[in-house]
């Protein structure tokens, strides 16, 4: 398998109160970027919108500059991916928006935290699960203690099972109509 044809996904995760990316963001990041160099992946993908109005740019941009910055990854190697406002939106819209243009990735890599990696697989599973879908593999960085206790009490999983209940894995298009329905973040 060609690594010219992998990427690397670094799932997003919030900025802290000063709107720095926070530590599980950094710890993403650098391992995104060594899997990206390491495997010569063409393409390093950040995610995230403007989640917050003290913003002036989105989390996919900031992120992208970070990795610009201080992990020599050029621009034109980078895709933000802006319409993600969490986990849903970063396997549904980087399938239908990245890989609607490239086509020929047959490997995916996927950066998140360990707190965050079993409810990053189920939902990447389901919705990256056709035949000519590229290939996943999942990496996870030691995230903030902290937010493995948030995890515990978080039910977003439950909320995702139920929306896609009556959904084909990985139809994209029944996929969205139960997003804009039933998802508080994706609704009309």
């Amino acid at each position: 398998m060609s690594s010219h044809n992998s990427v690397v996904i670094c799932l997003s995760h919030q900025l802290d109160a000063e709107n720095n990316l926070s530590f599980d963001s950094m710890e993403r990041l650098k391992k995104a970027c060594s899997i990206f160099h390491k495997n010569k992946c063409k393409y390093l993908i950040t995610t995230g919108w403007k989640y917050k109005s003290s913003l002036n740019k989105p989390l996919a941009q900031i992120m992208s500059e970070f990795a610009q910055e201080n992990y020599e990854i050029s621009h034109n190697q980078i895709y933000e991916e802006l319409n993600a406002k969490d986990t849903v939106g970063e396997a549904f819209f980087v399938k239908k928006n990245f890989f609607q243009h490239f086509n020929d990735i047959n490997l995916l890599n996927i950066v998140t935290s360990n707190w965050h990696l079993d409810r990053a697989k189920e939902i990447f599973e389901f919705i990256f699960s056709k035949k000519n879908d590229p290939k996943m593999i999942f990496y996870s960085v030691d995230g903030d203690n902290f937010l493995y206790e948030k995890e515990m009490q978080n039910s977003s999983i439950e909320k995702f099972r139920k929306m896609t209940k009556f959904c084909k894995k990985g139809d994209l298009d029944e996929i969205y109509s139960k997003m804009r329905q039933c998802h508080s973040m994706y609704k009309d």
